[in-house]
């Protein structure tokens, strides 16, 4: 996958939810924009949970993104 296809579906709108997939099956869920950010070079995502936490990806390495309407706990 390029960064630019992950800028694509993470730009649209209106936003919908979607899953970041890399080998072996992981996957990553982003419920808002907030939860993704791509290095400027385009290389790395970083997908943020609401702990604060993040796992670093290789955007090459994404072998695919899927929508995922899931409900996710809101803060109140």
């Amino acid at each position: 996958m390029t960064a630019t296809e992950l800028r694509q579906f993470w730009h649209r709108t209106p936003f919908v939810p979607f899953d970041v997939v890399v080998p072996g099956g992981r996957k990553f869920h982003v419920p808002h924009p907030d939860f993704l950010s791509v290095s400027p070079n385009g290389r790395i995502a970083h997908v943020w949970k609401e702990s604060g936490e993040y796992a670093a990806l290789d955007v090459f390495l994404v072998t695919a993104v899927e929508e995922n309407r899931r409900r996710t706990k809101r803060r109140s």
